[in-house]
């Protein structure tokens, strides 16, 4: 799968989302991806639930959530955990854009990631410490 155009074929309208989760990461073949979530505004979340959207409970880190899923997505408003609560309007606005797609700043997803903890995400972090390492690298050669 290629999550460019898997992100594309939703037809999400920019300003309004931002591909979290593995999706940055797979954005820049740091590692594949499984599913594709996505930080949407309230009002792209409200138009997504209007055009049958499921609502499903899932399980998280800290218990069970509600979010939108359809097919191999899963939309929420919110990409909170403990004490990370970072303004998600700010997130949609300084995403990184990819091939016309709004992906989460590898920075942020690090914050994220280290506020979940759980050994998956600590070994992810690790995964893009060693890509930014590589990049600063090339850079530096340039």
């Amino acid at each position: 799968m290629n999550i460019f155009q898997e992100v594309k074929k939703l037809n999400l309208p920019m300003g309004e989302y931002v591909v979290v989760g593995s999706g940055p990461m797979a954005a820049r073949e740091i590692r594949d991806f499984k599913d594709i979530d996505i930080l949407v505004s309230e009002k792209l979340y409200d138009e997504l639930v209007k055009n049958g959207w499921e609502i499903v409970e899932v399980e998280g880190v800290g218990g069970k959530f509600k979010v939108l899923k359809k097919d191999i997505f899963e939309v929420n408003t919110t990409l909170w955990h403990g004490d990370y609560k970072p303004d998600n309007k700010n997130l949609i606005e300084q995403a990184e854009i990819i091939c016309g797609v709004p992906f989460l700043q590898l920075k942020e997803l690090i914050k994220f990631k280290t506020a979940l903890g759980r050994e998956k995400d600590l070994k992810d972090i690790e995964l893009i410490n060693n890509y930014l390492q590589k990049v600063s690298n090339e850079d530096e050669k340039d």
